[in-house]
């Protein structure tokens, strides 16, 4: 997957629409450690750097 820059950190649906797959395989990709999970905040929203 390639690098995206942006201001704010992306959701997962955001990061599956820039590469091009669905959110299920960016969930399937973390389960296999293919790509680092981020972590949960408070508001319960994951963002990716």
């Amino acid at each position: 997957m390639a690098k995206v820059k942006s201001e704010k950190p992306l959701t997962i649906g955001r990061v599956a629409r820039q590469a091009g797959v669905n959110v299920e395989t960016i969930r399937y990709y973390q389960k296999r450690g293919l790509i680092q999970e981020p972590s949960k905040p408070v508001l319960g929203y994951r963002c990716y750097p």
